[in-house]
């Protein structure tokens, strides 16, 4: 099961694990980028079980994975992929687009992780990838929000590893991956990867059962530099890159 796979790292994920003969259920609002998906991946020898779903709305995501399981019969592997980002600054701040992001990131995984482990944990087995972002590793300015939807995934996911030890857990903090969701960003894309490429590598950590798996190297390193800062030196720092950041924008725009 896939949710978010009609584009980015989901479809990734789909293309690169379809000639391994799964039986897929395949979950985004956009059901034609579905039905094409599909249709790339017809002689592949893989089965695609499609659905339109919001995963902000709890009985929809309910209601396709439960319908999903009683036609095959099992469910072993969750990638809670689905995820939309937004400018959370101070001067940008739109509460539409901020409960959107809380709705979808957070309560939206929360949603899907909860209805595949009451389907998992009656078969005692299951894996559940949860898909993080490297924007976790702080409080970075102008991504509050998104951070934030990130950051409650790591805890959530986290607290389910400690209590049922019969599933797998795996999340995953991408760096910056060529997707829509950040081809907008205002932020430097720095070790910038292709989709194809993030999705061999995720498929690698899961199969080796990772805990947690930050990509690329560079991104690991800095991930946990990051963290380890003392909070009056990152905010200096991080004070300095976004003051940075805006008179570049400003030189540009003059």
């Amino acid at each position: 099961m896939v949710t978010g796979a009609s584009s980015g790292l989901g479809s990734a994920i789909v293309e690169a694990l379809a000639p391994y003969q799964i039986n897929f259920c395949l979950l985004s609002r956009r059901e034609k980028e579905l039905q094409e998906l599909a249709a790339r991946q017809k002689n592949s020898g893989s089965n695609f079980w499609i659905r339109a779903c919001d995963v902000q709305r709890r009985e929809t995501v309910y209601s396709a994975i439960n319908d999903f399981f009683h036609e095959t019969g099992r469910l072993d592997v969750a990638w809670v992929n689905s995820g939309i980002g937004t400018n959370s600054s101070f001067q940008k701040w739109n509460w539409e687009k901020v409960e959107s992001v809380i709705d979808t990131n957070l309560k939206g995984a929360i949603y899907t992780i909860r209805a595949c482990l009451e389907i998992m944990v009656p078969q005692n087995s299951g894996t559940i990838i949860g898909i993080g972002s490297a924007v976790a590793l702080r409080g970075v300015p102008t991504r509050g929000i998104y951070g934030l939807t990130k950051i409650g995934l790591e805890y959530f996911i986290e607290s389910l590893a400690a209590e049922l030890p019969q599933i797998q857990f795996t999340l995953i903090h991408p760096g910056f991956v060529d997707t829509p969701i950040n081809q907008g960003s205002s932020h430097h894309r720095i070790w910038l990867m292709t989709p194809e490429k993030a999705a061999q590598l995720m498929i690698k950590a899961v199969g080796q059962r990772k805990k947690v798996y930050i990509y690329p190297v560079r991104m690991k390193l800095l991930f946990h530099f990051m963290r380890m800062l003392p909070l009056p030196i990152y905010l200096w720092l991080a004070r300095k890159i976004i003051k940075e950041h805006y008179r570049e924008k400003s030189s540009a725009q003059d």
